[in-house]
């Protein structure tokens, strides 16, 4: 059986539907890991007792373990330990994997983005009675997000790539989509190149957007 252009081009648009899933799932991925990086970021900044080296743990498990490892433990092994998580649902899964396993990386590009302000500034702000809140709010961070919006923006494009193994919880994304189509129809090359150009569509939009972002409004911060 030959490659069949026409079959692509006939179902690309079934597969773009379930991009708005793949979008929603990782947009909702990134506002909760940039809240939990950012205050594990701040532990290890501050070296608070206790926190640091549980935070420090948890970062070397998901940094030292394969994402689909991770995400097949927390949906089929928590719920045979942990009764709550019975009800949990294969997005709510995806969500929890992609947040944990994003922010152990995202946390490093923190940290480094904090540690790249000069102490000199930091112990100026201290000097004239600044309290160190306000030291973070009005010296560290507004440098700090300079230095890590594009890592932080190339993360996103990233979790976004990684969204697509959500298909082996169950989660009807783009891929899932596809593997699907694929499936009922034997074309699997056909519908894993629609799912091709669709991922590498939207990351380079993405990635465009983020570039004007930069340029336009983050440097000038």
């Amino acid at each position: 059986m030959g490659f069949d252009f026409s079959y692509a081009v006939k179902h690309f648009l079934n597969v773009v539907q379930y991009a708005g899933t793949t979008m929603r799932m990782a947009l909702l991925t990134m506002a909760i890991t940039l809240v939990l990086a950012f205050a594990i970021t701040l532990v290890r900044y501050y070296h608070v007792k206790v926190a640091e080296t549980i935070v420090n743990i948890y970062i070397d498990v998901f940094r030292g373990t394969p994402l689909l490892v991770q995400l097949f433990f927390i949906y089929f092994g928590l719920p045979q330990i942990i009764p709550g998580f019975r009800e949990m649902t294969g997005f709510q899964a995806a969500i929890i994997g992609l947040t944990l396993n994003t922010a152990a990386y995202m946390t490093e590009d923190m940290r480094s983005a904090l540690e790249s302000v000069p102490i000199g500034q930091i112990e100026s702000g201290l000097s004239i009675g600044m309290t160190d809140l306000q030291v973070m709010r009005h010296v560290i961070l507004p440098q700090a997000v300079k230095v890590a919006f594009p890592v932080l923006g190339n993360e996103f494009i990233a979790l976004i790539k990684n969204s697509s193994l959500a298909f082996s919880l169950g989660v009807r994304e783009i891929m899932a989509e596809s593997a699907l189509l694929g499936t009922s129809s034997g074309r699997f090359f056909e519908m894993y190149l629609d799912a091709f150009i669709l991922y590498f569509i939207i990351c380079k939009i993405l990635s465009m957007i983020l570039k004007y972002v930069e340029k336009r409004h983050v440097k000038q911060v």
